[in-house]
């Protein structure tokens, strides 16, 4: 048909391969428009010749020519123009079939994923389970990369709504049904991946579920075995072991705490699943089976491994006390002292080893005591090895102490005999002291040599006087411990007071002899003693030290004060002394006469050099105790006005 026709024409296709035809067809329309541009325009330059007045050929009126080419013109521009809107009306038509295409082919797609996120399906198994969650997690990606697509389609529809144009309340419609199946199939996603977690969670918990009660299998296995091991080597191989195992079984603990947290986190329809509502409390009773039954197991090896030890070491306590017996049978207590004291000292090596043994025996018994509280099986053997044990070590003890007594006692007599012996080579030689002043005068010189010879002499013979007392003592102790030695140790007693008597006569006769002698002698032992004490004295008034505080000072001044009584105390030896010293050597001039005179001498400078150094002395502590005084007092003023 004519061209004007077909693009008047309202068709505008009823569906997008429509629209594309008619647009293909529209297209050469416009060809065959666009291709009559050139004769129109060409018309119009040959009509302009006859439009000019007064030049060539005028056929008919120039303004009914100018008519008809503008009337050409103008139809042309109509045919332009409503090619145009064809074409608009056309694209438009385009715009709105591809939108509902690609609209229709997103909801076909929404559908068939609609479908499979419908799906109940979420495994047999925990492979399958993390399978489909695999699966649902690429489709995620998926959706993730479709949704900028079906944002850009969605805002297509939008802009065909705002547009207002053809099919608008179709477009309206269509997007608001896209949006919300958009939407639904997030949802939908959102549950499956739910769902899908949920079962693998349960189907995780029911694979570690598995593994804890397939261990707690094997464990019980272990821990229920009756060996126990055939010595004390092996048991305590068994008992390493069993402490791993228990060390397991506790690291376990936490494994079934987290079954029980799991369990708790799963949703209502699994945590309601027999195979997780049954079977956590049969594990928790297995679990707690296997720790009783291990500690059980422990405490069996423990008790075995102590059995065993307590057998070893009474054996080995046995084989000591076994060979200790045997050498104290076959010692025998020598009769000399030299042989006895390397007995001695044999035996004083038994002592520490026998404390060394006595604290293996208590350990042996510690250990019976445990076993009879705690081993049922093995009680009379127990009994039996700790009585023998005991048994054994009383009666070694008392073989022991029995040949200790025998060795002390053979050691007292032979250490008392020794004593004897000793004692009467004492009392013999000061026997021979006092026979040898038999030929000393009765001058001066003769009773100074004798004062040298018997100097000491009265001290020796109180402590000669205490060693025979205590002989006697320590004889009568004896022969009544031992009666067997009682007539040796009677005469040992009777030959040692014999010559202690004829000591103490022949001292008494040599006193009785000396006659003035004996004054001489008694004058020179207290001038001696005299100067002794002088010097001491002396010594002591001599010091230096000055007090530092009046406690101090009022210490000093009162010790100075007992010496100063002491010298008035010593005044009438002093006299006495000086009285008879000028009697014995008045009209004397030889020499031992002359060395006595100095003597005196240096005894009265002494005496007055005490009472002089006496005097310095109680100056100065004075002096020291009025100037601590006066800083007591200073301080005590210092205080009071200080508070004031």
């Amino acid at each position: 048909g004519p061209p004007q026709g077909r693009l008047q024409s309202q068709e505008l296709g009823k569906h997008l391969h429509g629209v594309a035809d008619l647009l293909q067809l529209h297209g050469l329309v416009e060809a065959d428009v666009a291709a009559q541009a050139e004769r129109v325009r060409l018309l119009g330059a040959a009509a302009q010749r006859f439009t000019r007045p007064g030049e060539g050929y005028q056929p008919c009126d120039p303004a009914a020519v100018q008519q008809r080419v503008a009337t050409l013109e103008s139809r042309y521009q109509e045919l332009v123009e409503l090619a145009k809107q064809r074409r608009a009306g056309l694209e438009e038509s385009r715009r709105l079939w591809k939108f509902l295409w690609d609209a229709g082919e997103e909801e076909v797609w929404m559908r068939e994923q609609e479908q499979l996120l419908s799906s109940e399906e979420i495994g047999r198994d925990l492979t399958s389970s993390l399978r489909l969650l695999s699966q649902h997690a690429a489709f995620r990606g998926e959706l993730s990369g479709r949704a900028g697509p079906v944002e850009q389609l969605l805002a297509q529809g939008r802009v065909l709504v705002a547009q207002g144009g053809l099919g608008v309340a179709k477009v309206a419609e269509r997007v608001e049904a896209m949006e919300e199946r958009w939407q639904k199939l997030l949802e939908l996603a959102t549950q499956r991946q739910r769902r899908l977690r949920d079962a693998v969670g349960f189907f995780q918990f029911q694979a570690e579920a598995a593994d804890a009660e397939a261990w707690l299998e094997d464990a019980l296995r272990l821990v229920a075995s009756p060996e126990l091991g055939h010595d004390e080597y092996s048991t305590r191989s068994l008992a390493r072991q069993h402490r791993e195992v228990q060390e397991e079984v506790r690291n376990h603990r936490p494994i079934i705490d987290a079954l029980h947290e799991q369990a708790g986190s799963l949703p209502a329809p699994f945590s309601d699943d027999p195979a997780v509502a049954s079977r956590l409390p049969a594990l928790e009773r297995r679990y707690r089976e296997l720790a009783a039954r291990a500690e059980r197991r422990r405490q069996e090896l423990q008790d075995a491994l102590s059995l065993y030890t307590m057998r070893s070491e009474a054996d080995a306590c046995g084989l000591w006390v076994a060979e200790k017996e045997q050498w104290l049978h076959a010692m025998d207590v020598p009769d000399r002292l030299e042989d006895l004291e390397v007995v001695q000292q044999r035996f004083e090596t038994l002592e520490p080893e026998m404390n060394s043994l006595a604290s293996r025996v208590a350990a042996v018994n510690r250990i019976a005591d445990q076993l009879l509280g705690t081993d049922r099986r093995h009680q009379e053997s127990v009994r039996l090895t700790r009585q023998q044990l005991n048994g054994r070590w009383d009666h070694f003890r008392a073989l022991a102490d029995q040949k200790k007594e025998t060795l002390t006692s053979a050691l007292n007599i032979q250490n008392y005999h020794l004593e004897c012996n000793e004692t009467t080579s004492w009392m013999k030689e000061k026997t021979k002291v006092i026979e040898s002043t038999q030929g000393l005068g009765n001058d001066l010189a003769g009773v100074m040599a004798l004062q040298r010879k018997l100097s000491g002499m009265e001290r020796d013979l109180e402590a000669i006087e205490g060693k025979v007392k205590d002989l006697r003592a320590e004889g009568e102790k004896l022969m009544s411990h031992q009666p067997e030695e009682a007539a040796a140790i009677s005469a040992r007693l009777s030959a040692i007071e014999l010559l202690w008597d004829e000591l103490c006569q022949s001292l008494r006769r040599r006193e009785e002899s000396l006659g003035e002698a004996r004054k001489l002698q008694g004058f020179l032992r207290d001038l001696a003693a005299l100067q002794a004490w002088l010097s001491r004295t002396q010594t002591l008034v001599a010091s230096e030290d000055v007090p530092g505080t009046l406690v101090e000072a009022e210490g000093l001044l009162s010790q100075h004060e007992s010496i100063r009584k002491e010298i008035a105390h010593y005044g009438e030896d002093y006299r006495r002394a000086r009285a008879v010293g000028r009697e014995v050597t008045r009209g004397q001039t030889d020499a031992q006469h002359v060395f006595l005179h100095q003597r005196l001498e240096a005894l009265d400078t002494g005496w007055e050099e005490l009472g002089r150094m006496w005097e310095n002395r109680h100056q100065l502590l004075s002096q020291a105790f009025a100037f601590q005084l006066f800083l007591r007092d200073s301080k005590q003023v210092e205080g009071v006005l200080s508070t004031q």
